[in-house]
């Protein structure tokens, strides 16, 4: 019930559907129904409804239909689109929570709800709000309910930490939400600047982060309670990954502590294709990652020298990546950002995990030298010519390394 109830229509449709056609890969395949997709669509109709004995077992129902089918006791065929779009929304989703809520209620046990599937129910409340006002009080009771969920899998949100709810459910589903949700779910603030901060990062357009400067930060920070926090850099980081169109949606930011002790975002990038030049490689694209846009990012702002003498040693990198539209994943940086942040000297990283628990990482000994590695060199520089700067200690080290590459095989021929 929880596991349906976390899911939008399309994701449950998907999911149905996945499970039912993986049966046909252990069976012949004149054993597949012409028909199977029509059948499958109808069942996950009826999970989506929340119609009693639809949670599970969906490939023992595709078998019950199919023999229907089989005699002569069909109904009209349905194709996914159609029946997704037929649905009506509010009822689908009204009926599932109530469903998992009122199965589970507040006693489950903490082993068996994660967090992702707490900000699941918490998405569903949402997309309830969406379909009718705010003034609901039964969707009101719903948000609640969902929100008590959570706190159950966070028990810091009760307590010390309750903006860690920022790291846990994406910003505009928590916007989405009625107000009172969260303090009669049982969110509590041990002080008023933490209640500050948490109607601040509540209230927050994140675009208002997208800053420039530190004489923009400082303009935004006008107010004591309102810090450049892990939070801010999160939230930013997330808003930066929707812009992504390729599969993953990680965000990054750089992040830089100046010496009036404010906190300067140096650079900022996301997961994103950049098409190739045909004539200078026999790539068409190439996707940049997060960590590697933003890079080149900061080097378009400020310069190669200020940021590889004093701003990367010294920076610290958030990383975020979307599950959804709800949740957060686990982006410690890939096997080829690795060395590209350790190449430019960034050794400190944060990123999210699905768990609502920010990672602290620090990388291992800074090497320049990594620069001419194919690995981070051509995405790098891929990076700069899509801002339409060079890197000087970039051009050098690639440089270098073909001049080896080139020696290497004059001295193989002459051993031939």
């Amino acid at each position: 019930m929880i596991d349906l109830a976390s899911l939008s229509n399309h994701e449950l449709f998907t999911k149905v559907i996945a499970e039912i056609s993986r049966c046909f890969k252990s069976r012949n395949k004149k054993e597949r129904p012409n028909n199977w997709m029509s059948i499958a669509v109808q069942i996950a109709v009826a999970a989506a409804e929340g119609q009693p004995g639809c949670a599970s077992d969906w490939v023992d129902q595709f078998n019950v239909l199919s023999s229907d089918y089989d005699t002569g006791n069909n109904t009209n065929d349905v194709n996914f689109s159609e029946a997704l779009n037929g649905l009506n929304a509010k009822e689908c989703y009204m009926k599932r929570l109530n469903n998992a809520l009122g199965h589970h209620a507040l006693s489950l046990p903490n082993n068996i709800l994660s967090v992702r599937h707490a900000a699941g129910l918490i998405r569903g409340s949402a997309l309830l709000s969406k379909e009718d006002n705010h003034n609901d009080d039964t969707v009101k009771g719903i948000q609640i309910s969902v929100i008590k969920l959570l706190i159950k899998t966070m028990p810091q949100l009760g307590s010390t930490s309750p903006c860690d709810i920022f790291l846990a459910v994406q910003l505009p589903l928590l916007q989405s939400l009625d107000r009172s949700a969260f303090t009669n779910g049982g969110l509590s603030f041990p002080s008023k600047v933490s209640e500050q901060e948490f109607d601040y990062l509540l209230g927050l357009d994140c675009s208002d982060l997208d800053f420039d400067s530190v004489a923009q930060v400082g303009e935004k920070r006008n107010r004591s309670y309102i810090q450049h926090s892990k939070y801010t850099h999160v939230l930013e980081a997330a808003h930066l990954a929707r812009k992504g169109a390729v599969r993953a949606q990680h965000g990054a930011v750089i992040v830089f502590p100046s010496p009036d002790d404010e906190i300067q975002v140096i650079g900022k990038g996301w997961n994103h294709d950049y098409l190739m030049d045909r004539a200078k490689t026999n790539k068409n694209k190439v996707v940049l990652h997060s960590e590697c846009h933003a890079i080149a990012d900061a080097i378009k702002r400020h310069g190669e020298d200020e940021c590889f003498n004093e701003l990367f040693p010294k920076a610290t990198i958030f990383i975020a990546e979307l599950e959804s539209d709800f949740a957060y994943e686990t982006c410690h940086p890939c096997p080829k950002c690795d060395p590209l942040l350790r190449a430019v000297g960034i050794m400190k990283v944060f990123h999210t995990t699905p768990n609502g628990n920010l990672t602290k990482m620090e990388l291992s000994t800074p090497s320049c030298e990594l620069l001419a590695n194919e690995n981070c060199s051509l995405p790098l520089k891929a990076a700069c010519d899509e801002q339409g700067i060079t890197c000087k200690r970039l051009d050098t080290a690639m440089k270098e390394a073909a001049e080896e590459v080139k020696e290497c095989g004059c001295n193989n021929n002459s051993l031939s």
